[in-house]
């Protein structure tokens, strides 16, 4: 009852509204058909509370899918306002990352993060796996962009993983390709950086993303001009045709490749369209080297001299802005931690004493409860382990009771081969006659001899009895016989040798002898005692 109350409470707290709905159930495929759906409800802020707020995730959702442009953040803080505080962890999470992503737009890079990580807390007990995986990317992104190459290694990593679970094959190839470009930013092994790049290429294509599949590929081109010149050309010639809006960027890379390939007609050909642009600086220097690389084919040593100038003042110039804005961006971390230990300061500040007892009244609570649940649980354990210990010593006192029956019976039997083996000899000394004495014998045999058939049957319980040592006696001195088996089992069930004998038909001789030459198969020295080495071996291992 308790969780059918529960159910009720979540669903009342969520929208009941069936155009709302029908439009939540259409974002993922047809985003167009939910956002004309949301726009079709007149006066939407005239509705219930929480359908309002279903209205306003939704409605953002939809222009986020479309790609339209969202100007405010007024309408995602009323949904996530709403769903703040409510057991509702797929909208409230949805509300968060859509609140990261407006963020982020109006360039409010701390709030996007601060509402990323609210969203990845709210989203962990839901099954929401892309929406979980575009988190962790968007986090990764941003910490791209400020540089923090490691942890951003990190979330796309994330990203990746959560994205394979929903089987998104298109973001598990973006995933890659940024994760690549950071082994590349932390230097990594060229090997490892072009592991995850051809990874992403292969996805890329799998998902038939073209976009993404020509832009690895002239990434690619980028990471190998330096390298491999030949396939670096191919591979950047295609990102040059594909995106004609770069290829100014593409230009200065060809016209370096062309130029270390002994083609400068080639390489002056882009590096004509790649310094006529306004291209950025690390690109442009590529340009001015491939200028050099130019002008010194052609024995024009100052003009060579002069672009090398020009492209270290700049790669100077590039580094102290680097340098600065580092500085920069670790000034302001410093001074935002500052203020929020200053803050943190003040409201300790201004906490009162009834909240410092109510809180340690809280704490003393929590604590006794804790321990009542240590208690209890280590009480049940307890109680579980003597019940799996008295069951285990039961199973175990079982057993041996059924080995010693079995056991027991199997002397029994064989006590009674024994008695009527001597009652047959002493028999047999005292007829006289041939022909009755002949037919006698036949008949007693069958009653008192052990046949090799029933041998086989004695070994085999004697095997059961003992756990299949018997077979791994066989299977480890391939050389005992039949007999030795006879022999050995008869000293498992501790049948005295004066009997053994008269089970086997052997005199006390042969008996010896026997054992002798088991000992000899068995690799043992002639002064080990065979009945122990048994004991040892079989019964008490």
């Amino acid at each position: 009852m308790l969780i059918v109350g529960i159910f009720i409470s979540c669903e009342s707290e969520n929208t009941l509204n069936k155009t709302i709905l029908q439009a939540d159930k259409l974002l993922n495929a047809s985003p167009d058909s939910a956002y004309l759906l949301l726009n079709a409800i007149a006066e939407p802020n005239k509705l219930p509370k929480r359908d309002y707020a279903a209205w306003c995730l939704n409605y953002t959702n939809a222009q986020y899918k479309l790609q339209k442009e969202i100007k405010s953040d007024s309408l995602i803080l009323i949904a996530v306002n709403y769903y703040r505080n409510r057991d509702l962890p797929k909208q409230s999470g949805r509300a968060y990352y859509l609140l990261g992503y407006i963020m982020e737009l109006m360039k409010e890079n701390k709030k996007a993060l601060e509402a990323y990580k609210e969203a990845e807390h709210r989203l962990m007990p839901t099954e929401e796996n892309k929406l979980k995986g575009l988190v962790q990317f968007n986090m990764g992104y941003m910490c791209m962009q400020n540089e923090m190459y490691q942890q951003s290694l990190h979330y796309f990593k994330q990203s990746l993983h959560y994205f394979k679970l929903c089987n998104e094959y298109k973001y598990q190839a973006y995933a890659c390709r940024e994760m690549s470009n950071m082994y590349y930013q932390q230097n990594v092994s060229l090997d490892s950086v072009m592991l995850f790049s051809n990874r992403a290429l292969k996805i890329a294509l799998q998902a038939g993303d073209s976009v993404n599949y020509y832009n690895i590929l002239a990434r690619q081109g980028e990471l190998l001009y330096n390298k491999d010149y030949k396939r670096s050309k191919g591979l950047l010639l295609k990102g040059y045709r594909y995106f004609p809006s770069q290829k100014s960027y593409y230009g200065s890379f060809l016209a370096y490749v062309y130029a270390k390939l002994n083609q400068p007609d080639s390489a002056n050909y882009y590096l004509q369209q790649s310094l006529s642009s306004n291209v950025n600086a690390p690109t442009k220097i590529i340009g001015y080297h491939a200028a050099a690389l130019i002008a010194k084919h052609k024995n024009e040593n100052d003009k060579a001299y002069y672009y090398l100038e020009k492209s270290y003042m700049m790669r100077d110039s590039l580094y102290k802005v680097n340098i600065q804005n580092q500085l920069y961006r670790i000034d302001k971390q410093y001074d935002t931690a500052q203020k929020e230990i200053e803050n943190i300061a003040l409201n300790v500040e201004n906490r009162t004493q009834i909240i410092w007892i109510t809180l340690l009244v809280i704490a003393v609570l929590t604590m006794m409860i804790v321990l009542l649940l240590i208690s209890s649980r280590n009480k049940k354990r307890h109680a579980i382990f003597e019940m799996e210990k008295q069951q285990l010593e039961f199973d175990v006192e079982t057993k041996h009771m059924l080995n010693i029956q079995k056991q027991e019976l199997l002397l029994v039997k064989l006590q009674n081969r024994i008695e009527n083996t001597l009652r047959f000899n002493k028999l047999e000394k005292g007829l006289l006659k041939l022909e009755k004495k002949e037919t006698f014998v036949q008949e007693i045999t069958r009653q008192s001899i052990i046949m090799e058939n029933e041998w086989h049957f004695y070994i085999d319980e004697v095997n059961k009895l003992y756990e299949n040592r018997i077979n791994g006696l066989k299977l480890n001195f391939g050389e005992l016989t039949l007999s030795d088996l006879m022999v050995i089992v008869l000293i498992c069930l501790k049948v005295k040798i004066p009997d053994a004998c008269n089970l086997l038909e052997m005199t006390t001789n042969t008996m010896y002898k026997r054992r002798n030459t088991i000992k000899i198969r068995l690799n043992l020295d002639k002064d080990v005692d065979l009945e122990g080495w048994v004991m040892n071996y079989i019964i008490e291992r």
